[in-house]
């Protein structure tokens, strides 16, 4: 009898515990920026390339982006629409909404860090959703900050990666 192992690295989750680490809370637009990225991911099973950018001057940005249009919040604060224009799953590129509830009491509620991401950081409406001191937010960038800020919380960072957001709330 043969057996193959695969050769697949194993890819690690973030659960809330691991979110409720690394969301820092600091008072500058770059850090109420990444927590925003981080916690839509979660709540939004979101993978980080939908809700980021390769580049800023691509011809289709505003039609394929995440803007700060994309974003409504209902007028009692408990549910926020979001609307995705491009999914890694969705073949025909349709858009969807994705519709997201206020977690009142938790300090990871997406609804708060959102409205605290447009208070700190107030853009134009078509301006991108997520910056981080105008360079481009690539998911490459994201996961160089998602490693940093793993090690920060006290967290070994191998074996996570960007899917890790998604795949822990699946």
């Amino acid at each position: 009898m043969l057996l193959f192992l695969s050769t697949k690295k194993t890819k690690l989750l973030i659960i809330k515990d691991i979110l409720d680490k690394i969301i820092t809370f600091r008072p500058y637009k770059a850090n109420a920026n990444v927590d925003a990225v981080f916690i839509m991911a979660f709540a939004g099973f979101l993978y980080i390339g939908e809700i980021t950018y390769p580049n800023r001057k691509a011809k289709d940005f505003s039609t394929t982006r995440a803007l700060y249009s994309d974003v409504r919040i209902a007028p009692n604060g408990y549910l926020m629409v979001f609307y995705l224009k491009r999914s890694k799953i969705d073949k025909t590129y349709s858009s969807v909404n994705i519709q997201i509830a206020a977690i009142p009491g938790d300090r990871l509620c997406p609804i708060a860090v959102i409205i605290r991401l447009f208070n700190r950081n107030p853009q134009p409406l078509l301006d991108l959703l997520f910056s981080v001191n105008n360079i481009t937010f690539s998911a490459l960038v994201v996961r160089k900050i998602l490693l940093t800020c793993l090690a920060g919380g006290g967290i070994l960072p191998n074996g996570y990666s960007n899917y890790s957001f998604r795949r822990g709330t699946a």
